[in-house]
């Protein structure tokens, strides 16, 4: 198991909302445990997953913008990492 941030920055999109709409839909149906936090999602998964979101995103923002930044970050732990396991210490409450 692995975590991955993704980071859409449309620059130039005729319609912002759709596009995060758009990457959030390929996220949600991929079925993997995901966060959308501020600044970024963290899905995770195993890498051919990521792999396969982060190509999605790609062809999602080069079909709605002109322009557009995609950061995308993987935590490879052996024997995994789970997003719990990397923010429980942090989240409120606890």
């Amino acid at each position: 198991m692995y975590t991955a941030s993704f980071q859409v920055v449309p620059i130039k999109a005729s319609n912002l909302t759709e596009v995060m709409d758009k990457v959030i839909d390929v996220i949600e149906n991929s079925g993997l445990r995901y966060e959308v936090n501020a600044h970024s999602t963290v899905v995770e998964g195993e890498v051919n997953e990521l792999l396969k979101i982060q190509k999605e995103v790609i062809e999602i923002c080069e079909g709605l913008c002109e322009r557009c930044v995609f950061t995308f970050q993987i935590d490879i732990k052996r024997g995994g990492v789970s997003i719990d396991e990397k923010v429980r210490r942090y989240r409120m409450g606890s």
